[in-house]
């Protein structure tokens, strides 16, 4: 058995018969006095039984804040839905790219001091080994 799934087509019909139409395939019946002939042209294609369409993944929700910002004592960096092996850590770079502070994070919550530096603008940037993870401008009051 084979069935037609029509993704755009319409049907008309008059007194001398019907015509059905769909993109790629048209199907005319005529309706005489004596007989019934059928016209069929186009492609048709056999229904298949499995899907073409790619599955659903779900994407592993991660998250990485850096808070609150402005800041003046202090920077929370929270990083959750992350599961990478390696080395986490981040580095503290003035406006002018000097490395001020760095250090490893061991866990999903890390806290930078910021107290010891003077009100600016710094980059706050989050690593998995040597791969940036996420960057920040941090405004430090």
């Amino acid at each position: 058995m084979m069935e037609t799934i029509i993704a755009s087509g319409s049907s008309a019909s008059g007194s001398s018969g019907t015509v059905t139409y769909s993109i790629g395939q048209v199907f005319y019946t005529y309706i005489g006095v004596e007989s019934v002939y059928n016209v069929a042209q186009g492609i048709q294609h056999q229904e298949a039984g499995t899907s073409l369409d790619i599955p659903d993944i779900e994407k592993p929700t991660t998250q990485i804040v850096a808070f609150p910002n402005p800041a003046i004592d202090f920077v929370n960096i929270s990083m959750t839905g992350l599961e990478l092996e390696g080395q986490k850590y981040y580095r503290l770079y003035d406006i002018q790219g000097r490395l001020l502070k760095q250090n490893l994070i061991n866990q999903t919550e890390a806290q930078v001091s910021l107290s010891y530096l003077s009100p600016s603008i710094y980059i706050l940037v989050v690593y998995n080994d040597s791969q940036i993870l996420k960057s920040f401008k941090i405004i430090k009051n």
